[in-house]
C-alpha cells in the first residue's frame, strides 16, 4: 500500500497567527475549569484526529521551559504559528506509525526518560518530580517522546533499506576529505523550518526571524531545535556534527567562514525551507590537537648554586654527543648532575605545566631544552621520544554510515513532506 493512498485535499486559512494569539491560554498553568473549555476547543484537524487548543498550550509552555526562553505573553503569540505546524507533523508522524502497525514500548519510553533524565542532570527516576516543578503537562511531554520514537522507527523500516552507498562514493569522499587536509572544519548545529508553498513563506520567515532573535537573546539553540527543527537532526539538539566544504548546500558554506565560535547566523534560505545554523567549533581538518602529542621526559639538574653554569651546560653538551638515548645520557651525567635528575616518563603537551609546555613543544627526539630555573640551579629537559598525534580518514565503514546517514535524513525529510501534501489539515484557529 502506497503512503497515504487515499489523497485528500490540504487546506489553512489566513491570519492564523492572529486567531491564535487570541485563543491560546498563555499562563503557564491553566485551572481545571479552563482546561476543561480548551480541551473542547478545536486548534486543527489532522485528517481524522484533531489538536485541541490545550494541546497547543501545553505544548507552548514546554518550548517556554526547555529553551530558556524569556516567557511573556507577545513571545507565546509570536511562536504559536510554528509550534502548531510541529504539532500537525508529529500528529502525521503517529498516524504513519500507526497505519504500519509500529508502536511505542515501554522499555523505550523509559529509556528516553532515562536519557532525558541523564542529559538534565535531574538524577534517575526523577523525571515526574521535574516535571511537577515546572507545571508542565506530563501526558504531552510523552506524547512528544512518542511521536519521537516511533518516526524513528517508521524511517528505519521504511527507507534503511533503501539506502545504498556505492564504493565510488566511498572513494570520493574519502579523497575530497583528504584534499581538504588542513583546511577549516566546522561543528555545525542547524534548525531548519520547510516551505512548501509561496503562501506559507512569509509565516516561516517571519518565524525563523523571531528565533533568531531569541537565540541571540540567550534561549538554548539545542532546546530550541528539539522543538522547532523539522530536520532529523532535531532528536539530538541540532547537531550536524563536522563537516568540510561542500558536504551543505552552498548558500550555508557560504556563511560559515563569516561566523565564530557560538555565533548564530541570520536566517539562510534555500530551495525547500530556511535554516538558521550556529558554529559550534572549528578545528583543521585531519590535523590533530597539538596538545594531544606525547612526549617522553628526562630531566638533568644542576642544583649547586656555586656551579659555572657555563661549564656544566659544556659538560651536559659533551655527554649528549655521545648519548643514544635518554639512559645514555643520565649514565653519562650522573657524576655532576643532581640525584634528582631521572626519567619522567611519558605526558601529554596538554598535561604539562606552561613553561614546560613551551620548553619542550618543538623539539625533536633526543634533543635539549634550554636551561629552566630550577630551585637553586637550574634543569635541562631531554626529548626520549616524540609520538604526534595524528588523525586518519574515516575507515570505509565509518564512511558509508555517514553518507547513508545524511542520504537517509533526506528522504525522511521528503517523505513527511510526502505526508503533508497528501494529507487534510484543516487550521480552525
Amino acid at each position: 500500500m502506497s503512503v497515504w493512498a487515499k489523497i485528500l485535499r490540504s487546506r489553512a486559512f489566513p491570519g492564523a497567527a492572529l486567531l491564535i494569539a487570541a485563543s491560546i491560554g498563555l499562563s503557564a498553568a491553566l485551572p481545571q475549569p479552563v482546561r476543561g473549555q480548551e480541551v473542547m476547543r478545536i486548534a486543527a484537524v489532522v485528517n481524522d484526529d484533531v489538536i485541541s487548543i490545550y494541546d497547543l498550550a501545553a505544548r507552548i509552555n514546554i518550548v517556554v521551559a526547555s529553551s530558556n526562553l524569556t516567557d511573556a505573553p507577545e513571545l507565546r503569540r509570536q511562536i504559536a504559528p510554528q509550534i502548531l505546524r510541529t504539532l500537525v507533523d508529529e500528529y502525521l508522524q503517529i498516524q504513519e506509525a500507526s497505519r504500519l502497525d509500529i508502536a511505542v514500548g515501554e522499555k523505550e519510553l523509559n529509556f528516553a526518560i532515562s536519557q532525558i533524565e541523564k542529559n538534565r542532570g535531574i538524577g534517575k527516576g526523577e523525571f515526574n518530580n521535574y516535571v511537577n516543578s515546572l507545571r508542565l503537562d506530563r501526558d504531552a511531554i510523552i506524547a512528544q517522546i512518542k511521536a519521537e520514537i516511533a518516526w524513528s522507527k517508521v524511517v528505519t523500516r521504511r527507507l534503511n533499506a533503501a539506502i545504498s552507498v556505492g564504493e565510488d562514493e566511498i572513494d570520493e569522499a574519502l579523497a575530497r576529505l583528504e584534499s581538504s587536509r588542513g583546511q577549516p572544519e566546522n561543528r555545525v548545529a542547524e534548525i531548519f523550518l520547510s516551505i512548501e508553498s509561496p503562501e506559507q513563506e512569509r509565516e516561516i520567515m517571519k518565524a525563523a526571524d523571531n528565533l533568531v532573535a531569541q537565540l541571540r537573546q540567550g534561549a538554548q539553540f539545542a532546546g530550541i531545535a528539539r522543538q522547532f527543527s523539522q530536520s532529523a537532526t532535531s532528536a539530538v539538539g541540532g547537531d550536524i556534527g563536522w563537516v568540510i566544504a561542500g558536504q551543505l548546500p552552498g548558500v550555508i558554506d557560504g556563511v560559515l567562514p563569516g561566523l565564530e565560535k557560538g555565533e548564530i547566523s541570520d536566517i539562510i534560505r534555500t530551495f525547500d525551507g530556511v535554516h538558521i545554523v550556529k558554529l559550534l567549533d572549528r578545528r583543521t581538518v585531519l590535523t590533530a590537537d597539538p596538545m594531544n602529542t606525547r612526549l617522553k621526559l628526562a630531566q638533568l639538574i644542576i642544583d649547586d648554586i656555586a656551579a659555572d653554569p657555563e661549564l656544566m651546560q659544556e659538560k651536559l653538551a659533551r655527554a649528549h654527543g655521545e648519548s643514544k638515548s635518554c639512559a645514555d645520557m643520565l649514565r653519562l651525567s650522573a657524576d655532576f648532575v643532581s640525584p634528582q635528575s631521572g626519567d619522567l616518563g611519558e605526558l601529554s603537551l596538554g598535561d604539562m605545566p606552561l613553561d614546560l609546555r613551551q620548553a619542550v613543544h618543538q623539539l625533536e627526539a633526543m634533543a635539549l631544552s634550554a636551561p629552566l630555573p630550577f630551585a637553586n640551579g637550574f634543569r635541562i629537559l631531554m626529548v626520549c621520544s616524540r609520538d604526534e598525534a595524528k588523525v586518519d580518514v574515516p575507515s570505509r565503514d565509518a564512511m558509508r554510515q555517514i553518507i547513508g546517514n545524511r542520504r537517509l535524513e533526506l528522504q525522511a525529510r521528503r517523505y513527511l513532506r510526502d505526508l503533508r501534501r497528501s494529507a487534510f489539515v484543516e487550521l480552525r484557529v
